[in-house]
């Protein structure tokens, strides 16, 4: 599948290949394919590519794992050796490094091994610690025009305009998660249900919504997504027929998302906006 980027995160990301920084650090949002321009970044480097990514009980889990002091202790000892060809440790979801692992990696920044370099991926750079922030080059990862996610949805052999439309809904700008709600139907009937959800939640009935808010109350990335998927949908309303009390709805929308962001209680939250 061709790699799908924003034209100005391919030159900064070109810039960044040319200059070969100690390291780098890709942002973006979830779905935006940060693995993904990772690869491509390496790709002609003819380096020896080591991936780092979050475990639990000692095997990978990109959902729940962290990335453990224990695992950056094991990278130290491995980057200690010089590389001839050279050598890119790429750490994904890069925000899920424990504190104590953040303070072994930044170690590994401040003594580098001659021909090692770093590629942090993260969906959350205020999670890593401002020195080592301060450490590395950022590239924000730029979501793709409409007529690249079309394109994408062509390549993907994507036909059904129902589903194309729910498709650029739910995911249009972030190439990774077109791909994979595109190719797998499970999880695009599960995102299709949370739309669904999503629109309950800001017009239905007072009881339906207390249903929603109940059945979202124990997971908070779900419960994050349904929020956003709600203020999407009533930014569309606005946009075709906006009121005050859609404005002040989308206001508490908004406050509701950057309280759950913030750790608070997700029944309590989902509930206050009834």
């Amino acid at each position: 599948m061709s790699l799908f980027v924003h034209p100005e995160t391919k030159k900064a990301l070109e810039t960044m290949k040319h200059q070969r920084p100690h390291a780098v650090a890709l942002v973006g949002p979830s779905g935006i394919g940060l693995a993904s321009l990772a690869n491509d970044y390496t790709t002609d480097m003819s380096s020896t590519v080591i991936t780092v990514l979050p475990e639990k009980d000692e095997k990978i889990d990109l959902a729940r794992g962290t990335i453990t002091v224990q695992s950056i202790r094991r990278l130290y000892d491995l980057t200690r050796t010089i590389e001839p060809s050279g050598r890119v440790v790429i750490i994904d979801y890069a925000e899920r490094m424990a504190i104590p692992a953040q303070n072994a990696f930044l170690k590994l920044l401040e003594e580098p091994t001659e021909g090692t370099s770093f590629v942090l991926l993260t969906h959350q750079p205020e999670l890593l610690l401002p020195t080592i922030r301060s450490r590395v080059q950022r590239i924000d990862v730029r979501p793709i025009s409409r007529k690249q996610s079309e394109q994408l949805l062509d390549e993907l052999k994507v036909t059904d305009a129902t589903k194309r439309t729910q498709l650029l809904f739910i995911a249009d700008g972030h190439p990774a998660e077109l791909a994979r709600l595109s190719t797998d139907k499970d999880l695009f009937e599960a995102r299709s249900t949370l739309v669904k959800d999503a629109r309950t939640y800001i017009t239905g009935a007072l009881y339906d919504r207390l249903l929603i808010a109940n059945k979202y109350k124990d997971s908070r990335s779900d419960a994050q997504i349904l929020v956003e998927d709600a203020t999407k949908l009533l930014r569309l309303t606005i946009a075709s027929n906006g009121d005050s009390a859609s404005l002040a709805l989308l206001t508490q929308l908004e406050q509701l998302h950057k309280r759950l962001f913030e750790q608070g209680n997700v029944r309590l939250q989902l509930s206050s906006l009834m």
